[in-house]
């Protein structure tokens, strides 16, 4: 008589009031409030939700990075609050794999897409396999990439690779952090298309969380996640018509938010009949589950808000954009080209690029993944020096200025908003906050009322003793937005700085930088590639394949 194990015929992630609760300065978050969860074996299941709403220390946990402070959570059969700590490096080597929010964070910037597999394997203990390395990167068709190195991949290619990374260990459960949230929209769907190839073909379980809501389109379920709980759950099927046409449709909507175990069918996933009955608040627009577009936010939801005081201002109210003549330039960059020297050779991420910032003016940058964008902002910015052509900030050539002069003009005159956070670790958000300012001498008193005052206008007033690994991706990104403007720059290069942010509190940030350019005084450079931010700019530059138009 064969016996089948429970990890074998079980669901493949089952969570049951999970709770999970941050101590900091004798003040508990709660990050996660009785969450339930099943994932079955083999399911590809998106999370979603707003930032802040704990689905990376959902994932956090469930990648035995960070233990529940109560409730049940079992992953392939363990137990994962019981795991000791060799237990628990043996389960991330070999039951999950893990793609971080930041692609930058997946892969090491010394190997090639190749080495990276390898290196991955070779640490799982699979030495005598080479060819799989190169099947994984087949799979997830970056096969002939794989000599590059990540500065030479796109954001999408990046990605890409880094499930190939994740898929490195055969893991049974493949678990990913906002996957797409540096991606322009054809970039996206190329990684979850990979990650529908990954689940088809080799029938791994994956567990996406997102704040994206067309994700939809490429997972078999999708899963709500507000105020850390589960709320709203839509399932797809597919509809096979008289003709033998396949059509993908939503199934049903069950709501946890309203009565114990109530569901009901619907016809769209933008439009849950429940909704006036359980009152769940999710955006027809975002979620699909019945709220008005203008019905304010859910308790947990960040609120961003544009200062009205004239006490605080981000730097000395000189003058705004209407005031500034247009003659006046903060920033002028003329002939900028880069080129990467490679073994394959030469690859060129910039060419011949030219243009002015003057004050208060809010310019945002678009173009796809792999355009150029950062590269671009760190030429301006005097963190990258360029093949040819010259950066002019405040009459210092960046190009041919000695290096303790880049220094003071990176230190004092622009403020960077990077696209992987970039945050210390170690420090809280208000120490982060608070860094530029210690470089720069400014006394206690000093700084003490410019962090408070910078906090509360990117709304993180009541996190500031938190570290980066206790904040959502969303607020990580707020307390980098905080920081660049602590020194009173006069110029704020951000690079894609609402790609970790849910839509409504992505337009709320929008709405910020560009009062801070407007308000203030500040000459603003946004890279993006979301589309609808567009709106909001003075002037809008178009990147593509490293030219600028």
């Amino acid at each position: 008589m064969t016996t089948t194990s429970i990890a074998d015929t079980g669901p493949d992630i089952e969570c049951h009031g999970l709770v999970r609760i941050f101590t900091v300065a004798d003040i508990e978050v709660q990050a996660l409030q009785g969450l339930d969860l099943l994932v079955d074996r083999g399911e590809l299941v998106a999370l979603v939700g707003a930032s802040g709403s704990g689905k990376s220390t959902l994932l956090s946990i469930l990648s035995a990075l960070d233990a529940p402070t109560a409730g049940k959570a079992t992953v392939a059969g363990r137990d994962l609050p019981s795991l000791l700590n060799r237990e628990r490096v043996r389960y991330r080597r070999e039951v999950v794999g893990f793609v971080w929010q930041q692609t930058a964070r997946n892969l090491l910037p010394y190997l090639s897409a190749l080495e990276n597999v390898q290196l991955a394997r070779a640490i799982g203990g699979d030495r005598k396999h080479p060819e799989r390395a190169h099947e994984l990167l087949d799979l997830a068709g970056v096969a002939d990439l794989a000599d590059r190195r990540p500065a030479e991949l796109s954001g999408g290619q990046q990605q890409r690779v880094a499930i190939a990374v994740a898929l490195a260990n055969d893991p049974r459960v493949l678990l990913a952090d906002e996957p797409t949230g540096d991606l322009d929209e054809h970039a996206s769907v190329e990684v979850l298309e990979t990650f529908e190839t990954v689940n088809r073909e080799l029938g791994t379980t994956a567990l996406l969380v997102t704040h994206d809501p067309t994700v939809s389109e490429h997972v078999q379920r999708t899963v709500q996640i507000r105020d850390g709980r589960t709320s709203t759950e839509v399932l797809r099927w597919t509809h096979t018509d008289d003709e033998g046409a396949s059509t993908p449709w939503p199934r049903s909507s069950r709501c946890s938010t309203g009565s114990a175990g109530s569901s009901c069918p619907t016809t769209t996933w933008r439009a849950c009949r429940c909704a006036s009955a359980c009152g769940c608040g999710s955006r027809p627009t975002t979620w699909g589950c019945g709220r008005a577009i203008g019905a304010p936010p859910s308790r947990g939801a960040p609120m961003l808000r544009r200062s009205t005081s004239t006490r605080h201002p981000i730097r000395p109210r000189a003058m705004t954009r209407r005031e500034a003549t247009v003659a006046e330039h903060v920033l002028e960059a003329e002939g900028l080209s880069v080129v990467h020297r490679t073994p394959a050779g030469d690859v060129t991420a910039l060419a011949d690029a030219s243009l002015t910032l003057s004050p208060g003016e809010f310019v945002v940058l678009i173009g796809p993944s792999g355009a150029g964008k950062t590269t671009l902002l760190h030429v301006l910015g005097g963190i990258q020096p360029p093949t040819t052509g010259t950066v002019q900030v405040g009459g210092v050539d960046l190009t041919t200025a000695a290096e303790s002069e880049v220094d003071r003009i990176r230190r004092d005159e622009v403020g960077f908003v990077f696209q992987s956070f970039g945050l210390i670790g170690a420090l809280s958000a208000q120490e982060n906050v608070e860094l530029p300012l210690r470089i720069q001498g400014a006394d206690a008193s000093e700084r003490a009322e410019r962090v408070g005052m910078l906090l509360d206008r990117v709304g993180l007033a009541g996190h500031a003793s938190q570290r980066p690994a206790e904040l959502s991706g969303g607020q990580q990104q707020r307390v980098g937005i905080a920081r660049s403007l602590a020194g009173r720059p006069r110029i704020l290069l951000a690079d894609e700085p609402t790609g970790q942010l849910d839509s409504t509190t992505a337009a709320a940030m929008v709405e910020l930088i560009a009062s801070i350019a407007h308000d203030d005084g500040l000459a603003v450079l946004l890279s993006t590639h979301d589309p609808s931010i567009v709106e909001r700019a003075d002037r809008v530059l178009e990147l593509h394949d490293g030219v600028l138009r």
